[in-house]
């Protein structure tokens, strides 16, 4: 007999959408079932739905965190090194992702969304799955999904359909690339991109992971330019100091 081979999402992308979540959704029946599947999911995704099992998280349930108040997201928005980034991602993702009925969503290092932009219907969409500012999205609350499943991997993940551990996600579609501290490799959160699923395309986790890099590299320039400035305060006074 030969062996399962593994979904390719560019095949899947180009296959009519609703096809392409059938296909998936008998991949994952399937492996919660204990069957053989007869295509298997893509590595990422199978390590992932494992460690859902694993946690115990129902397949079956739509688990919504406590949002934050006001007052507590706000303060991680303020908290947030990514607050420095906003208007590099703004730039160069809104007008793409509103065109593509999309919504951009940045999320802090546990999973929490801090901000939202993008298409008003996408939005709406998202309030529906609990996908608001404020809300936990790690995939130990809703399973496998594009903010959460990056923050784990610590590398660019996409998303589609049944893909989603949690089958009220599965009518979603999220790209989603993980953002760290060009200092130290702090992770800081998550820059994602998401909507319906007939809007997935193979494209957008390239586009993705590239402004999280983007964003990186804008760290990374502020830092240089604060410790230029700290030097040249420092230099007259280490001068004088030198010269007792």
């Amino acid at each position: 007999m030969n062996a399962p081979s593994t979904i390719d999402l560019a095949r899947l992308s180009a296959m009519d959408r609703a096809h392409a979540a059938l296909v998936l959704k008998g991949v994952r029946d399937a492996m919660l079932s204990g069957e053989r599947p007869r295509v298997l999911p893509r590595p990422v995704i199978g390590d992932s739905w494992g460690r859902m099992i694993l946690r115990g998280v129902d397949p079956d349930r739509d688990v919504r965190s406590r949002l934050l108040s006001e007052e507590e997201l706000e303060e991680r928005r303020r908290a947030s090194p990514l607050r420095e980034i906003l208007p590099v991602l703004r730039d160069a993702l809104v007008s793409v992702a509103d065109a593509a009925q999309h919504i951009v969503v940045v999320s802090d290092a546990d999973g929490r969304v801090l901000w939202r932009e993008g298409s008003a219907a996408v939005l709406r969409k998202a309030d529906s799955l609990g996908f608001e500012p404020g809300a936990d999205w790690s995939e130990e609350v809703v399973g496998t999904n594009g903010i959460g499943t990056p923050l784990v991997v610590r590398r660019p993940v996409q998303v589609f359909s049944a893909e989603h551990f949690v089958q009220t996600h599965h009518s979603w579609t999220c790209a989603g690339a993980p953002v760290t501290d060009p200092r130290d490799g702090r992770l800081l959160g998550v820059v994602d991109v998401s909507g319906p699923l007939r809007t997935i395309h193979p494209a957008t986790l390239a586009l993705v992971d590239s402004v999280a890099k983007l964003g990186e590299a804008r760290l990374r320039d502020r830092h240089v330019t604060a410790l230029d400035r700290l030097r040249a305060v420092a230099a007259p006074v280490l001068a004088r100091l030198d010269g007792r």
